[in-house]
């Protein structure tokens, strides 16, 4: 892998972590089985937290 700097590469993985949120959300609304229904939620929550911290560090650089 090459070298980037940090500003980039964080501006890269919150596209990819706003993708899975948006992904996680639409099978979780598309799931009959509660139990799998809730961890997907889950799952687009936690990656919700992550891209905020994402965008908090990129507010700050």
């Amino acid at each position: 892998m090459k070298k980037s700097d940090g500003r980039s590469t964080l501006e890269e993985i919150l596209v990819e972590k706003q993708e899975l949120i948006r992904d996680y959300q639409t099978r979780a609304e598309h799931i009959d089985d509660e139990n799998v229904h809730r961890m997907l939620r889950h799952f687009a929550e936690a990656e919700a937290e992550h891209a905020v911290a994402i965008k908090e560090a990129l507010r700050s650089m």
